[in-house]
């Protein structure tokens, strides 16, 4: 793993640190929980809080640091008009909103073989790319193309699968319209040339997805570096490990509980 990597990952642990408890961050917890009746004490829901967002801007650093992995392995190319923004304009036909709602419905009660309908989806979705058009605006987490092969991958980017029922449906149908949209954009006429994966940064698994086939669309952790990355996820995962259990990460940690109770 080299420099620049171990770079970025010891830049945000600081910078999610810092941003997390900024002197406006502290005050507006303050000020959302003083009108709030508990028995927890005011300054341990204030800590909660504060850990609650550096989780969440962590899912977001994940983003950040998949592409950079991508970026530094050479046999990809970040696909940068598109890839980590989050306000790309997109159009879906009413016929793949359509097609993707009954496909979801499908999963939900009937007994499919997902690892024969979705690639049958995703070919459907390619041709139905016409008629009425609805417009959207819509956040990509991760687009790059293999160099040798000029495939194109889409990385829909979790930390970990551990989202309750009604969550996990919706990142699904986003997961699956979220190709539509770009296989319209980038002109997509073969389903073999963009490939969607699911990616969960971690190696858990929490049950079986009942949408995306597990074996050719779902990434997860250490199989999706061993087929894609010549950095190996253990070293990634140890060097995170590591970091968090640092003198210096448990000594920040440690001055923002007291930082904490003294509020």
């Amino acid at each position: 793993m080299n420099g620049k990597i171990k770079k970025l990952i010891n830049e945000a642990v600081i910078k999610i640190i810092e941003h997390t408890s900024s002197q406006a961050k502290m005050e507006h917890l303050q000020e959302k929980h003083n009108v709030k009746i508990h028995f927890i004490p005011k300054r341990y829901r204030i800590f909660g809080g504060i850990l609650q967002s550096m989780n969440i801007q962590f899912g977001n650093f994940i983003e950040v640091l998949m592409a950079l992995l991508v970026e530094n392995d050479g046999r990809y190319k970040i696909i940068s008009d598109y890839s980590g923004k989050k306000n790309n304009s997109f159009e879906l036909s009413l016929k793949n909103e359509i097609l993707i709602d009954n496909y979801i419905t499908r999963c939900q009660t009937e007994n499919i073989n997902i690892d024969v309908e979705f690639p049958k989806l995703l070919k459907q979705i390619i041709a139905n790319n016409n008629g009425r058009i609805i417009k959207f605006k819509h956040d990509i987490d991760l687009l790059f193309r293999d160099k040798t092969t000029d495939k194109i991958y889409y990385l829909e980017c979790k930390y970990n699968d551990d989202h309750d029922t009604g969550k996990f449906v919706d990142i699904n149908r986003k997961f699956i319209k979220t190709y539509a949209y770009l296989a319209k954009e980038l002109n997509i006429t073969d389903s073999d040339k963009l490939i969607p994966i699911l990616f969960f940064f971690t190696n858990k698994k929490m049950k079986g997805n009942i949408y995306i086939p597990e074996n050719s669309n779902i990434g997860r952790g250490k199989n999706f570096f061993e087929e894609f990355l010549k950095v190996k996820y253990d070293d990634v995962d140890q060097y995170l490990l590591n970091l968090s259990e640092s003198p210096d990460a448990i000594k920040a940690f440690k001055d923002l509980y007291d930082k904490t109770m003294s509020t």
